[in-house]
Order: C-alpha cells, then sequence, then structure tokens
C-alpha cells in the first residue's frame, strides 16, 4: 500500500520509532536479501522513511506491506 510521505508521517514515524522496512519484517530472509512471501521490497527496503531515494531525490510516497509483521 501507498501513501503519501507527509511531515506528520514523518513526524510520528521519528517520535513513536515505527517500523515498516522489510529488514524488519518475520517474513524477510537476510541471507537471500528477499521476503518468504516473494513480495517485491521496492519502496519498502527505505528506512528512515524520508531517507533520499536511490537517485538522491526526496521521496514523496510511503509503502507498507500489508503483510509485515514486526519481528
Amino acid at each position: 500500500m501507498r501513501f503519501p510521505l507527509t511531515p506528520q508521517l514523518i513526524d510520528e514515524a521519528r517520535r513513536f520509532e515505527l517500523r515498516s522496512a522489510c529488514r524488519d519484517c518475520l517474513f524477510w530472509i537476510a541471507r537471500k536479501q528477499e521476503c518468504l512471501h516473494g513480495w517485491p521490497d521496492e519502496g519498502q527496503r527505505r528506512w528512515p522513511l524520508d531517507a533520499p531515494m536511490p537517485d538522491g531525490s526526496a521521496p514523496t510516497e510511503a509503502a507498507f506491506c500489508k503483510e509485515f509483521e514486526l519481528r
């Protein structure tokens, strides 16, 4: 699911130490660098949410996996 990356979301992610990156998910297989369910990790590997995109641009949206389970 994609959401607009708003200043409020960035603030709340920092204040409440929210996690949504694949590396924090129970279903992430670190040694293979892939999801157990085969989901693409596009937009979900980045943390913090406002970290620059690979091309150096500022992100405008955040992606959250519906199957995310915090480990």
